[in-house]
């Protein structure tokens, strides 16, 4: 318990005593309030036993927290694309994290990769939030969802299978997001990069756009050739 208020304390006085000046040339011992989880804070970073990893970067590398639009905290930081959440490490004690709050109007710069949250519609119909990363602007964005999930141990059923230990293994996937109409509740869909599924967010100039594609060359199934019919789109 002392030692719980002792680490209220510290984050108490340091929140009062932040200097959005001083912390754009160094990093901050303690999250600024308002941003880090408390329920999860101070984890001790523990090695796993699991295959592969949960993380883009296993290494915490410089990182910023963009709150409305301001840069508030600057740290080493790290995504758990597993837990789907952004791990700041402890500057003190060097061997423990914070995770960011999920908030729409928090959004996190990691070794030049920008995460922000956004709502979307997962395979059940429910509506649920996560980090995306945007590959462009524009009221209709393509977003990139980088996921890992958790594949169980398997122990064998014979002498001649092997044990499997648990494996991270990677799901990622795109969604696009149509924010055309800034008064509707606007959600991420996940899609397949397919000429016919990009065309369909495309609405009444969905002729104008296949030609536009044809004109151009572009293969929708690529990534970029996608970011490039967007930013098109987006200018109509």
């Amino acid at each position: 318990m002392n030692k719980m208020i002792k680490k209220f304390t510290v984050f108490t006085i340091a929140a009062f005593t932040f200097n959005s000046i001083n912390a754009q040339n160094a990093y901050s011992p303690v999250p600024e309030e308002g941003i880090v989880n408390f329920v999860t804070s101070s984890t001790e970073i523990e090695p796993t036993k699991a295959k592969g990893t949960p993380y883009l970067n296993e290494e915490f590398v410089h990182g910023e927290v963009i709150v409305n639009d301001k840069v508030e905290e600057i740290g080493k930081m790290r995504y758990n694309a597993y837990r789907n959440e952004v791990e700041i490490l402890d500057n003190i004690s060097k061997d423990s994290f914070y995770s960011l709050l999920k908030r729409a109007y928090i959004k996190v710069e990691i070794g030049g990769k920008m995460y922000s949250i956004y709502t979307y519609v997962d395979t059940d119909e429910s509506i649920k939030t996560s980090y995306f990363t945007n590959l462009n602007e524009g009221n209709l964005k393509l977003l990139f969802k980088p996921e890992a999930l958790l594949k169980q141990a398997r122990s064998p059923s014979t002498s001649y299978e092997k044990y499997s230990p648990p494996t991270y293994v990677w799901n990622s996937s795109y969604y696009l997001l149509d924010e055309t109409n800034s008064d509707a509740e606007n959600h991420a869909v996940k899609v397949r990069l397919t000429k016919k599924q990009i065309l369909d967010f495309t609405g009444s100039r969905k002729e104008e756009m296949k030609t536009y594609v044809k004109e151009n060359n572009l293969n929708l199934r690529h990534e970029e050739d996608v970011v490039a019919f967007l930013n098109y789109y987006n200018t109509l």
